[in-house]
């Protein structure tokens, strides 16, 4: 009897360990979708720069603009992750 015990902490461990895993597994693909998006937002960002800035060939002005709207949103771990994504652009 004493067996049961030992047997039954295994099990547990183990069910831990799949579902550990396969959290992980949606929370990576979820992260990759999610830097993608801001991938593509940031190489987007003359779609939300006024023309007559784009026109002058003011290229730090999108980068100001995303800055400015990254801290009225409060967020500072957000903010960071882009400001991460833009350098890695770069």
């Amino acid at each position: 009897m004493e067996d049961r015990p030992k047997k039954d902490a295994v099990v547990t461990e183990f069910r831990q360990e799949c579902s550990i895993r396969r959290t992980a597994k949606v929370l990576d693909g979820k992260r990759k979708r999610i830097r993608e998006d801001i991938q593509y937002l940031i190489a987007h960002m003359a779609l939300l720069v006024p023309p007559v800035a784009a026109a002058r060939g003011e290229t730090d002005i999108s980068t100001q603009i995303l800055t400015e709207a990254l801290g009225r949103l409060g967020d500072d771990a957000f903010a960071q992750l882009v400001l991460q994504i833009m350098q890695e652009l770069k």
